[in-house]
């Protein structure tokens, strides 16, 4: 066994320096031919630790990329409303992006969508309706040091969306006084609002121009407009609405153009 285990060691020994030795031929006929062109002037002289040093570097710039001012844009959608309407949710948007690439740090980004919301519960006595478009700009950051693809991002939007909504009762309303009763039927109310979000993301590379990003957000509004009965159940583009902040997310699809 012992002999067995020393054959082994001996034949990955032999097989490194000559990968070693391959190596360095072709760094130094590489060299050799500088030299025939009058480029080199220096010893060329090589040693193992040259060529280790020359593949190290090689390894470290693999996936990297040349970085110019504009590096391209990007289109996407989120899948979280697709998935939401899939599964049968009384909530749910539709979104699509498109973004910027500044320098591979900065990135300028508009969302578009479309949200809407059809619920009757046990939080609110009437069936809430509305389908309407908001949209969001802004921009984020990344932190990332390594221009392969993979960014840790954190970035601000702005917000706005306007809408109208219905609102029925599950039951009519009965007059106390003559002793009938009536449907309670409200609808095209209007009202729009206004909200900041600050966006954390995570994005990796998956091929060449495909990308998946995840993200949290917290909102906050900046003002609103709503009728006098109340604010909507729900406001397309913000969310479920009861606090002044609510927190959201998204699953992003991207491609680069």
């Amino acid at each position: 066994m012992k002999t067995m285990k020393k054959l082994l060691t001996n034949r990955f020994a032999c097989l490194l320096l000559v990968l070693i030795g391959q190596l360095a031929a072709a760094k130094a006929q590489d060299v050799k031919g500088q030299e025939n062109e009058g480029t080199v002037e220096s010893d060329t002289t090589l040693t193992v630790g040259d060529v280790v040093s020359d593949v190290i570097a090689k390894a470290k710039g693999k996936g990297e990329k040349k970085i110019h001012f504009i590096n391209g844009a990007a289109i996407g959608a989120d899948f979280v409303g697709f998935a939401m309407k899939a599964l049968g949710s009384d909530w749910r948007h539709m979104e699509v992006l498109g973004r910027i690439n500044i320098l591979d740090r900065y990135f300028p980004i508009a969302e578009l969508g479309i949200g809407e919301a059809d619920h009757e519960g046990r939080d609110i006595d009437n069936r809430f309706k509305v389908r309407a478009p908001y949209f969001r700009v802004g921009a984020d950051y990344n932190f990332s040091k390594r221009h392969n693809g993979n960014r840790l991002m954190a970035g601000l939007r702005y917000g706005f969306a306007k809408y109208s909504y219905d609102l029925e009762a599950a039951e009519p309303l009965n007059d106390p006084v003559w002793g009938s009763s009536q449907p309670f039927q409200l609808h095209d109310i209007d009202g729009h609002c206004h909200w900041a979000e600050v966006v954390v993301s995570l994005e990796t590379r998956l091929w060449t121009i495909i990308h998946i990003g995840w993200d949290i957000r917290l909102k906050a509004k900046l003002s609103q407009k709503h009728s006098p009965i109340g604010e909507p159940w729900y406001i397309p583009g913000y969310g479920k609405t009861g606090s002044s902040t609510v927190w959201g997310g998204s699953f992003k699809l991207l491609f680069d153009i």
